[in-house]
């Protein structure tokens, strides 16, 4: 929810709390100080810095001092620049500011315009809640003109990141950037660039996640974090808020920044080690002992002899995709698997759905000539094909999916993930189905293919994937081939027998107790044989 494109407002507490952390608090002089504000929106954080400059003003100042420069908010929509500007005007009319000093910082604190291209100068300050605008709502043209400017950008880039970027290179030597934005950029293919460019040259202060705190004016999708990001630095600050969070536990939480990890008072930390442009590991003290010693003990997934890939992308499921077996002919139909297709982890016995295929074994496309029923429904459905991206590019191809379809596939067994689930939950095709495109599928000549199942059932996979990838509302996973390509387990080979059993039975069973007492059987072993590590509680490891 959001009043206009990209804009959620933040609470007040939360704008305290950053400002706080960044070290923006009137006992300091802020006359001496520049902080910038580029996207003021609603007036939430300027609001909040006027008035705690006012405050350092009366208490290391006069009104005489020249104020232009400590501060510069901007934003692109005119509306916006108004609201501040009656904000400011309002804050300093209080205070007692003659009404030339009003206007005159009223005018000079605000600029209209597009933050990303815009030259603000050099700051020791940069914070807010930068814009949630997603690629395919900015105009091509406005994205091209991002790539232009920012190393981390490229044209299916959210816009916050952008931000993060635009705002690191205005902090001058000694300055942070603290802002409340969604995380996903330290994990997902998109911000890979950015963690690049803040691993060379920055480094992350703190990461405090905020899932399910109630930390805006109106509801969000996108799960946020607090992020504080200054100069290189060994360790990063985790903080992991609790469900039972209030905003009067923000204060402690600044407080405990300057100390050692602290557990209570509504959130957990951590010190953790970030950098590279690799998804981060962003998760607690003991998860991320285990991937490390997951890392550090056994080979990728891929390594291990699986093959990893994605189902078919149509690009129109609802004419790619059909229930109706009788609308093409029957050699132009490939059963297809959805999740919502398996019920009780078990694939049906007779195909639910069907796809439209329009292409040969050979990776060409029929010639619908040779095919009337398939001409007849896809050109029934031609406006609809038509208009999308792939078919605009070649109106030759128009009734082609984005993706080919792979003949070997379908006949492959293979192990499906959902892309989006509360744990990972591979399930076992034998061969007669071919995965829809929010299904990822492994296949392997080495592995058994139901014991390579048990292991991803385990405690230890799901909290892996947590830890290097995305969640999204509600802690749902997303099983992404990017993140099983980061995933280590054992080679098929180095299973002991009854390990190996545990692991089949387990994943017919759906036993995730077993497959975590199993995994842990395997870590345990292999540590304190190979590298001098023991089991602790609960699966995790620990250097001994």
């Amino acid at each position: 929810m959001q009043d206009r494109a990209g804009v959620v407002y933040t609470r007040r507490w939360v704008v305290d709390m950053i400002l706080d952390a960044v070290g923006y608090t009137p006992d300091k002089n802020l006359l001496a100080l520049k902080i910038l504000e580029p996207s003021c929106g609603n007036g939430a954080f300027l609001e909040a810095i006027v008035e705690r400059l006012c405050e350092s003003v009366d208490r290391n100042g006069d009104r005489e001092t020249d104020l232009d420069g400590c501060i510069l908010a901007v934003d692109i929509d005119p509306e916006s620049i108004e609201g501040c500007r009656c904000i400011i005007s309002d804050i300093l009319t209080v205070r007692g500011f003659d009404d030339a000093s009003v206007e005159r910082l009223s005018s000079s604190w605000l600029r209209r315009e597009d933050f990303i291209l815009s030259e603000p100068g050099s700051f020791d300050f940069v914070v807010g809640n930068p814009p949630y605008i997603s690629s395919d709502e900015i105009p091509e043209e406005r994205r091209h003109q991002y790539c232009d400017v920012l190393d981390s950008y490229s044209m299916g880039t959210d816009i916050y990141v952008g931000f993060i970027e635009k705002g690191l290179r205005c902090l001058n030597g000694t300055g942070k950037l603290c802002y409340i934005c969604a995380d996903r950029w330290m994990q997902n293919r998109y911000g890979m660039e950015l963690r690049s460019f803040i691993s060379a040259s920055y480094g992350m202060e703190l990461v405090c996640r905020m899932h399910g705190v109630d930390a805006f004016d109106s509801d969000v999708s996108a799960y946020p974090a607090v992020i504080l990001i200054g100069r290189p630095r060994q360790m990063c600050r985790y903080i992991e808020c609790e469900p039972d969070f209030r905003p009067e536990d923000a204060p402690a939480l600044v407080e405990s920044l300057e100390g050692p990890p602290v557990q209570g008072m509504g959130f957990r930390s951590y010190d953790i080690a970030v950098g590279g442009d690799r998804p981060w590991c962003i998760s607690d003290g003991r998860t991320a002992d285990l991937v490390a010693v997951m890392k550090s003990m056994f080979p990728s997934l891929e390594e291990s002899g699986a093959t990893i890939g994605i189902g078919i992308a149509t690009g129109r499921d609802s004419v790619f995709i059909t229930e109706e077996p009788g609308i093409v002919e029957p050699d132009r139909l490939v059963p297809i698997i959805r999740k919502s297709d398996i019920v009780q982890a078990r694939m049906p016995e007779k195909p639910r759905a069907w796809l439209v295929n329009p292409w040969k074994a050979d990776g060409t496309l029929v010639d619908l000539s040779d095919h009337p029923l398939l001409r007849g429904y896809l050109e029934s459905n031609r406006d609809s094909l038509g208009s999308r991206h792939v078919a605009r590019r070649n109106p030759s191809t128009w009734y082609r999916t984005i993706d080919r379809w792979n003949p070997s596939l379908a006949g492959r067994p293979k192990l499906l993930m959902p892309d989006l689930s509360a744990h990972p939950e591979p399930y076992l095709d034998d061969g007669g189905y071919y995965p829809s495109h929010n299904m990822y599928w492994l296949a392997s000549d080495t592995w058994d293919l139901e014991v390579l199942g048990g292991i991803l059932l385990s405690e230890q996979v799901e909290r892996f994937i947590g830890a290097v990838g995305v969640k999204m509302r509600g802690g749902t996973l997303r099983c992404q081939a990017q993140y099983l390509r980061m995933l280590h387990v054992p080679y098929p080979w180095d299973l002991a027998a009854g390990e190996a059993e545990g692991f089949r039975r387990a994943f017919r069973e759906r036993d995730r107790k077993a497959a975590t007492m199993f995994m842990d059987s395997v870590i345990s072993r292999r540590s304190v044989d190979e590298r001098g590590y023991e089991k602790g509680a609960a699966g995790i490891v620990y250097n001994t």
